[in-house]
């Protein structure tokens, strides 16, 4: 009927008769935001997210689910802070146990325009739930610090300015850029502003100290920053300014970038004296705790030099060249820095005897400076890494024990005597957890033992809690920038399991991903919760090569040297994929047969009883894992303009071992009806809207983590979300989560048509799981995968 007003007031009417119930208010907020996107009021946006709060402050734990997309409008929010406004008017409503589940996306805003509104809820969450911030808040503070500190952070900069300023033409073009910069900034704040000199990197920056109400402390703000969720109007306004004024804004705001990481360094250590205020012996326990861990359980340099000589052979096997090719330029570069790294003054100081044992014949071999002895083509440089890596890893297995002892290790540990420590992990469950009633952590194990697989090194300790538990987590050292996502794809697969259990199909299944815990102890540091009984898929593969005595790497040998004329350029398209169909066959009859993981299950579980649970609890833990890789498209990479790039030629792994183990009858049956079940889950009227917010923020802080590692002093020059433009920021996220949605949809089951009906034979409600199943099998798509990632097994 087009009467918002009257509707408006319905709900109100109705509402007052049972202001308690959370599905009225549920309800009205969903109104008020399709009013919203209709008209653009800034009005109905506020009361949207008023009634969300009141809904989250009656519901149950569905209701909880809208935190999500309460933290979308507001990290999107429009330059009068509708959002802002209703949200420091109800944060109080709420207990502070509802934020736990997301403390990593509200320190990742601390960097963006919603940054006061995160630091007041993270200040109340440090004073009741201090365990379950001290960890990331502590990383966080680190990671901020390491990018503020860094010599080329000054220098990029200092780039970024100097290469936009010479795209400017003219110097009254750049003034009149400055003014409609700073005009269009400041239309996006708040009155009464005040104009603060930020030091960074030996450049005054200036930022804002934004008006806040409701009683906040002033935070910091660059300009860029609050500028950084302008919204539609502002977007429509950008395409009508000149070019020159465009890159000037842009000069600003990449400024404005460098400020924000003061910022929100500033921010969180208010946060930290916050909490170090209010629990200072805890405070001081953790840090003893996690710096103790984080320094003596790091890999010796021999299981390092193996952790780089086993990528560096990966890479050798990755690289699109012929194995009777010269060695590429780009790899020599990376030996040449690894014989630095590896062998460095500070190496010879720590390490003499490491350097004494292997840096002359490892610079021998390996290092391109050693013109007479560095190999000279690919294939004989990949012998000599795999020479390399046998010596290591039986030096390894010779000469270090498999079990350290604490009581050698770290005598702090051993006497280390806590009282208010909690065994980490306990504030996951998204629901109330009493701080008084949780597991203290009591002791460490005494064993320590030692983890290799795959040519890494890892500690694992045993965490004993109060009540007798015991808790493994290795330790992980060295992590790349990527690390951070496997914590947020945990918390999505979190976030799945208790959509899977509102499920009927879903729940008669027993359908949960297994999320083990991940601590961060520093910014490459963490542990990780593991189990005794862990073993991989590989390294079934592995044992099987060791017992007939056959290098578990002549598959990819036989692979690439097939390929060299592929390489050559001398076969067309056509042809290559006939030659790696070719190579793919020949692998897989005469070196990997499909039954190596059979017999493996065969000889290690006890009876025929154990063998059937096994085999059908893994098919429901493979269909959830093929799910998730096909719906996040696990391996992809975005591209220049931040959308999902997944270009592999099959939707996840599923090869013949595993369709030998399982049979027909289980991936016909187990894994394409689990699998179906699971998108039913996630597409279901009820769950739709949850997951859409869900993977919002999910792409939001992706999208903010990949800007972030972008070079700065690029085209695209960071600005307030990044080095993503913010007025096309909220586009990206946008495209990406409908992209993921269509996907989830074309498997998912959906009644049938009439027009299906009538077809026959009638078509199938699992097609679109088939149709995967039957890609995931085909060899010519499987020959077209990276023989690192043996299809063949």
């Amino acid at each position: 009927m087009n009467d918002s007003e009257n509707a408006n007031l319905m709900y109100s009417n109705a509402i007052s008769l049972l202001k308690h119930l959370p599905k009225g208010w549920i309800s009205w907020g969903n109104y008020c935001d399709m009013v919203y996107k209709e008209t653009h009021d800034e009005m109905w946006l506020e009361y949207a997210v008023s009634c969300l709060f009141q809904g989250i402050r009656y519901g149950i734990s569905n209701s909880r689910s809208h935190l999500a997309r309460i933290l979308y409008h507001l990290s999107f929010d429009t330059p009068n802070e509708p959002v802002g406004r209703a949200f420091d008017k109800y944060l109080d409503q709420l207990p502070q146990w509802v934020w736990l589940s997301w403390i990593p996306q509200l320190l990742l805003s601390l960097q963006r325009s919603e940054a006061p509104h995160c630091k007041l809820v993270l200040i109340k969450v440090a004073t009741v739930y201090p365990q379950a911030l001290y960890y990331w808040l502590r990383t966080y503070l680190m990671e901020r610090r390491d990018v503020a500190n860094k010599p080329e952070f000054g220098r990029n900069m200092a780039l970024a300015q100097q290469r936009l300023q010479q795209s400017v033409t003219g110097p009254s073009s750049m003034s009149d850029g400055n003014v409609r910069g700073m005009n269009h900034v400041g239309g996006a704040l708040p009155t009464e502003n005040q104009v603060h000199p930020v030091p960074q990197s030996g450049n005054a920056v200036t930022s804002h100290d934004g008006g806040i109400t409701q009683g906040q402390d002033p935070e910091r703000l660059p300009n860029a920053e609050a500028a950084g969720n302008t919204g539609h109007e502002q977007q429509s306004q950008a395409s009508g300014v000149p070019e020159n004024n465009q890159l000037a804004f842009r000069r600003n705001t990449a400024l404005g970038w460098a400020a924000s990481v003061a910022s929100s360094f500033d921010a969180a250590k208010d946060i930290m004296e916050a909490l170090r205020n209010k629990h200072p012996n805890l405070a001081n326990e953790l840090e003893a705790l996690l710096s103790e861990i984080g320094s003596r359980f790091v890999t010796l340099p021999e299981e390092r030099l193996l952790a780089v000589v086993n990528a560096l052979l990966h890479r050798c096997y990755k690289y699109p060249t012929a194995t009777i090719a010269e060695v590429p330029q780009s790899l020599k570069k990376e030996l040449s820095g690894v014989c630095r790294a590896c062998f460095s003054v500070d190496a010879v100081n720590k390490h003499v005897d490491f350097v004494r044992e292997y840096k002359q014949d490892f610079e021998r071999d390996l290092d391109p400076e050693s013109t007479n002895t560095f190999p000279a083509t690919l294939l004989e440089l990949t012998d000599r890494l795999k020479h390399w890596k046998n010596i290591l890893q039986s030096n390894l297995e010779d000469r270090f024990p498999a079990v350290l002892k604490l009581e050698e290790e770290s005598k702090v540990l051993q006497d280390f005597h806590v009282v208010e420590v909690e065994v980490p992990g306990q504030y996951f469950t998204d629901q109330e957890v009493a701080p008084d009633h949780t597991v203290k952590l009591d002791r460490i194990g005494a064993d320590i033992p030692i983890v290799r697989r795959h040519g890494s090194s890892f500690r694992r300790l045993t965490l004993i809690g109060s009540d007798g538990s015991q808790r493994h987590f290795i330790v992980q050292t060295s992590l790349t920038p990527n690390a951070r996502s496997d914590e947020r794809i945990l918390q999505l697969f979190r976030v799945l399991n208790r959509m899977f259990e509102k499920n009927k199909e879903s729940r008669r299944r027993h359908l949960t991903i297994h999320t083990p815990i991940i601590i961060p102890v520093w910014s490459q540091v963490r542990m990780v919760e593991d189990d005794l009984m862990y073993s991989t898929f590989l390294e079934v593969y592995e044992i099987n090569c060791a017992r007939h005595n056959r290098e578990a790497d002549m598959p990819i040998t036989i692979f690439k040297e097939q390929l060299n004329q592929a390489i050559s350029g001398q076969i067309s398209p056509e042809g290559i994929i006939e030659l790696r169909l070719q190579a793919y066959g020949e692998i897989t009859r005469t070196v990997v047969n499909d039954n190596i993981f059979s017999q493996y299950m065969y000889k290690t579980l006890p009876n025929g009883n154990h063998l059937w649970a096994f085999k059908k609890q893994f098919a429901v833990q493979l269909a959830l894992s093929c799910f998730m890789s096909y719906m996040l498209q696990i391996g992809a990479a975005y591209d220049s303009n931040g959308m999902i790039e997944f270009n592999e030629p099959v939707p996840f792994r599923l090869t013949r071992n595993m369709q030998s183990f399982f049979s027909n009858f289980g991936v016909e049956g187990l894994i394409v009806s689990a699998m179906c079940s699971a998108a039913q889950a996630v597409s279901s009227p009820k769950q739709s809207q949850h997951i859409w917010y869900q993977l919002a923020m999910f792409f939001r802080d992706e999208l903010l983590s990949w800007s972030w590692r972008r070079p700065l002093g690029l085209n695209s020059a960071p600005v307030a979300t990044g080095g993503i433009n913010p007025l096309d920021f909220e586009h990206k996220v946008t495209s990406n989560v409908e992209h993921i949605i269509d996907r989830i949809k074309g498997i998912a089951p959906l009644p049938s048509s009439e027009e299906e009906e009538n077809t026959n034979p009638p078509q199938s409600v699992q097609r679109g799981v088939t149709e995967l199943i039957e890609a995931a099998l085909n060899p010519k798509n499987l020959c077209m995968m990276d023989p690192t990632w043996h299809p063949w097994f």
